[in-house]
């Protein structure tokens, strides 16, 4: 009897993540309205040997699939990894630490259509904050989260921990730049160029994931290990969709904010090939960036018109 492939993929980096990744998976199962539809593609993350992913029980374990990668991937590569090895209709892109409202695969399939990413609703598992995707901030290229459900349900930036597709959409876009480093600034450029593609994403509230966000101390240790990577990916981000009136603003910005790290931000630009990335972007993409800013009536940072050129 042939195997029926599952319906939805659940797709995660992971590194040193731990037991974490067996209590997301254990979260998505037990409040699933069909978990035979349901298979997790997990990337270890070139974790450390004692913090690698932990699955946990053995109907997890059925419907999991653990890829170690013995180099560092990023976010980027992993997700992208992980979407290559997915046998479902649909990807569900979320994080290692989540966990999922009661009948998510069922509101998931039910939302989609053609075209459509979902941007789910995104809880602080420690109080009561919420997250409504997010907006782009111009020209520095980073984001903000919304804290209402955005008029119209449409939002600039889907939630890194809850973006849900189907896989030919994906592949469609081409999924996550590998071009970027480690992490930050995936998911934003996947929602610009998921909109310049001519896909849209919609917001929902029906779907609640509980996201692990860092304590203060972590944040400030992460944040010191990955401000190089951070800076190039929001660097890289720019060049790739702003007008190119406004590159040498966001450069600016981020080497009066970070001195110490522009130089090297900068080397990583030019050897990752960016200014070769926008032209296939432009050459490739149905919509431009004035396109996207029209479409949502985009101001920069300080309030004032972002120009198309």
């Amino acid at each position: 009897m042939t195997a029926v492939p599952p319906v939805i993929s659940v797709v995660m980096p992971a590194r040193n993540e731990g037991a974490r990744v067996g209590a997301t998976i254990a979260s998505a199962l037990d409040t699933a309205a069909g978990p035979d539809g349901i298979e997790f593609v997990v990337v270890d993350d070139c974790s450390a040997p004692d913090r690698r992913p932990e699955v946990g029980g053995a109907a997890a374990r059925r419907r999991t699939t653990v890829i170690r990668s013995a180099r560092r991937l990023g976010v980027g590569a992993a997700r992208n990894l992980a979407a290559r090895h997915a046998r479902g209709r649909v990807l569900f892109v979320t994080d290692a630490h989540t966990g999922f409202s009661a009948g998510w695969d069922r509101t998931a399939i039910r939302l989609l259509a053609p075209g459509r990413i979902l941007s789910v609703t995104v809880l602080d598992s420690t109080s009561a904050w919420r997250g409504h995707g997010c907006r782009l901030v111009v020209p520095y290229m980073g984001t903000r989260w919304n804290t209402a459900v955005p008029e119209g349900r449409l939002v600039q930036v889907a939630s890194s921990a809850g973006t849900v597709l189907e896989r030919a959409l994906f592949e469609r876009i081409g999924g996550y730049d590998e071009g970027m480093v480690h992490y930050s600034g995936f998911e934003p450029e996947f929602s610009v160029r998921a909109w310049r593609t001519g896909a849209e994403i919609v917001h929902t509230t029906d779907i609640e994931i509980a996201h692990r966000f860092k304590p203060r101390e972590e944040v400030t240790a992460f944040l010191g290990a990955a401000r190089t990577s951070i800076v190039h990916n929001c660097l890289r981000f720019g060049t790739a969709h702003l007008p190119e009136s406004m590159i040498l603003e966001m450069v600016r910005l981020h080497a009066l904010e970070f001195p110490e790290h522009i130089r090297a931000a900068l080397a990583l630009l030019e050897e990752r090939g960016a200014w070769r990335r926008r032209e296939e972007l432009a050459a490739t993409l149905p919509h431009d960036f004035a396109w996207f800013v029209r479409r949502f009536g985009l101001l920069d940072q300080i309030g004032r018109p972002v120009p198309e050129k």
